[in-house]
């Protein structure tokens, strides 16, 4: 927990707590770059979970390949006994039993692994919602401290006439002793104002937090702005509007703002998760159809059944990185450049595999054969 004096007051900033928070602000306290944290901590997930994947694939393959000698004898069923439901459940569930095929089985293998990529996804979006909250909260806190250091007391928001929605404001400097007592008050000078304004500029240079071409990593990769309007960041830093005057927060920000004009990314994050989340999906069936023209045998699509995913990730992982902090969107992208490298050495050794177990079993019937 980080404690912040400002005058009299005693600003209590939280760190979030949570798994995925302990590791990144573990990791990030080595590597001082919360871009790089998230790289190098998705790369962790994505190895340990490269079991997962294999297994995964590998059951796919073996059962399509199943259904692929099944399917005439299926079709023989459905036209013969599709008018009698019972039986053709009976007379399918025959056919399976016959050719070692578990209905289940083929089910298994990916329940297993959207389970754990889901929990995972899920679980590391909010933990890295919650950073973000605190980093915007934490850091304004830092900018307000410093202003306020320069101006000498805290600024404040203070009514001159009126009540209610007819009251007058002004910003004032207030000045309070150890005690939290008042002992003076005054007036913001011009000497004052350009005073606090180059410290706040010079110390939001040190603190924030960029990477590459994203000025902001706790924004998204877009034409956002920079630095975070009034209602922006009460909403982000999920605190509530009576905490913090919206003339106190522009009062602050808006030199930095001046300072820090344009766009915060360029959309390339965006474009390359669609792009490449495609990609690493769709790379392993070309080569599985490279692979069975050459052998000049009959490609089986081991992702028939998930074909839908193929063209909904990349829309999915689009959203995700377009309207959620830049954090997110990296882990998003590294994640999918890691399955477009992995993807087809994954397909060459399920490949690989399934040749072998296949040669085995071929080899077991000879033997059997032999025997008799």
């Amino acid at each position: 927990m980080d404690f912040l004096n400002i005058g009299s007051m005693l600003l209590e900033v939280s760190k979030p707590t949570g798994m995925w928070e302990y590791f990144i602000f573990g990791l990030e306290s080595l590597v001082k770059n919360y871009g790089l944290t998230i790289i190098l901590i998705t790369l962790a997930i994505k190895l340990i979970m490269l079991p997962f994947d294999f297994f995964n694939r590998y059951i796919n393959k073996k059962n399509s390949l199943k259904m692929a000698v099944i399917k005439p004898e299926l079709d023989k069923i459905q036209s013969r006994y599709g008018s009698n439901k019972e039986l053709l459940n009976q007379k399918t569930m025959e056919l399976y039993k016959k050719h070692n095929y578990n209905i289940m089985g083929s089910c298994l293998g990916m329940i297993i692994n959207m389970a754990v990529t889901m929990t995972i996804f899920f679980t590391l979006f909010t933990g890295l919602n919650k950073i973000a909250a605190y980093k915007i909260y934490s850091e304004y806190i830092t900018l307000q401290t410093e202003y306020e250091t320069q101006i000498g007391g805290k600024l404040e928001e203070v009514k001159i006439e009126g009540e209610g929605e007819e009251a007058q404001t002004k910003l004032q400097v207030v000045v309070y002793n150890k005690e939290g007592q008042e002992v003076d008050r005054f007036d913001l000078t011009e000497n004052l104002i350009n005073k606090a304004n180059a410290a706040v500029v010079k110390k939001h240079d040190e603190i924030k937090e960029d990477f590459l071409w994203i000025k902001n990593i706790w924004r998204p990769d877009t034409n956002a702005s920079i630095i975070l309007s009034y209602d922006d960041f009460v909403s982000n830093a999920k605190i509530d509007k009576s905490e913090l005057s919206e003339s106190v927060y522009n009062q602050i920000m808006n030199p930095i703002k001046a300072e820090n004009s344009g766009w915060n990314g360029y959309f390339i994050l965006i474009i390359m998760s669609a792009i490449i989340t495609y990609l690493s999906s769709q790379i392993s069936i070309w080569i599985g159809k490279a692979k069975a023209k050459k052998s000049g045998k009959p490609f089986v699509d081991a992702m028939a059944q998930n074909k839908i995913l193929i063209y909904l990730m990349p829309i999915i992982m689009a959203l995700f990185t377009l309207f959620y902090n830049a954090m997110f969107a990296i882990y998003i992208v590294t994640g999918a450049l890691f399955g477009l490298v992995t993807s087809p050495l994954i397909t060459l050794l399920v490949d690989k595999m399934y040749d072998k177990s296949v040669k085995k079993e071929e080899e077991k019937v000879k033997v059997s054969y032999s025997r008799k």
